[in-house]
């Protein structure tokens, strides 16, 4: 099955109560859909960590508030968050350097990348870690590649496809998504910490900027958007992507390994409902390459 271009338009009531101006570019839906997750709504899932019984929790989760949308910036470096990232693809904080990586290079707060992408995150990490390689972020991007809407009346979700076919989507369509969603807020100092990095301060000639002592000076910076961001869109799609010239001993190693773990899938045969193996025009067996099961990989992770 060939994969889909874009998902289906879901029948979504849309208020835009959105004031700032910051946010014009953003899209009719991600401005106008109001998440249904409130404080009296039920069967919400909130694990958004792995801890163990007595230990501390470094996580929030918090309902949004009725002018918010999940476009806003909110304080206190909360950020939103959908319950499928937590629920059906298993993410959990704090996140691992690969998915912050991903975030912080495509300039996308978490929720502007759409959840079957999410998921390709995950699967591509956990096959990493089976094939005993480094899940490189250039090699992600040798990969997957981006697909945006266009936007006559504004920016949403951002997706990946595949540019080396290696997985199968999570699903054809995710539905339900885009109105469920959450706040979450670090809670402590190392839950704060896994969202910043300390970089050091230069000149603008390149130069290490000093203090009075002599000593270099450095900042915290997000890494990543903490809210819906603009300046993804400023650069062109295949800026993002690994050139085959760029890559490196490893990246090239990597990807032959995921090739040839995947080229030994055995092709899934057509047959009939008897049982009986069908032809194609030429009287030979239909068959159809197998990929990794994004979805079956997730569900055994979980």
């Amino acid at each position: 099955m060939a994969e889909i271009v874009g998902e289906p338009v879901e029948d979504h009531h849309l208020v835009d109560i959105i004031t700032d101006p910051r946010l014009d570019w953003v899209g009719p839906e991600p401005r106008g859909i109001a998440s249904v997750i409130t404080p009296t709504a039920g069967r919400v899932y909130t694990i958004v960590e792995d801890t163990k019984e007595g230990q501390q929790q470094n996580w929030d989760v918090y309902c949004l508030t009725a002018e918010k949308r999940v476009c806003s910036e909110f304080s206190d470096d909360g950020f939103a968050m959908y319950e499928f990232a937590f629920k059906e693809l298993g993410f959990r904080f704090p996140f691992s350097d690969l998915a912050a990586g991903v975030f912080g290079w495509l300039k996308l707060a978490p929720s502007q990348l759409h959840p079957n992408s999410l998921a390709f995150i995950r699967a591509f990490e956990i096959v990493c870690e089976y094939l005993e390689d480094e899940p490189y972020l250039p090699l992600f991007f040798r990969i997957f590649k981006l697909q945006r809407q266009p936007s006559k009346s504004g920016h949403d979700w951002v997706s990946l496809k595949q540019q080396t076919k290696l997985f199968k989507m999570f699903v054809d369509s995710v539905s339900g998504f885009k109105e469920r969603y959450y706040v979450v807020r670090p809670r402590t100092p190392s839950a704060k910490d896994s969202l910043y990095e300390t970089t050091v301060v230069t000149e603008e000639d390149g130069s290490t900027r000093l203090d009075e002592d002599g000593r270099p000076v450095v900042r915290r910076i997000a890494r990543f958007p903490l809210s819906w961001s603009e300046e993804h869109f400023a650069t062109s799609t295949d800026s993002y992507l690994t050139k085959d010239e760029a890559r490196s001993d490893g990246e090239r190693v990597g990807l032959a390994k995921l090739q040839s773990f995947v080229e030994k899938f055995e092709p899934a045969r057509y047959v009939t409902r008897a049982g009986t193996p069908t032809l194609d025009s030429q009287g030979r067996s239909r068959v159809e390459l197998r990929y990794i099961n994004t979805k079956s990989l997730l569900e055994c992770n979980g």
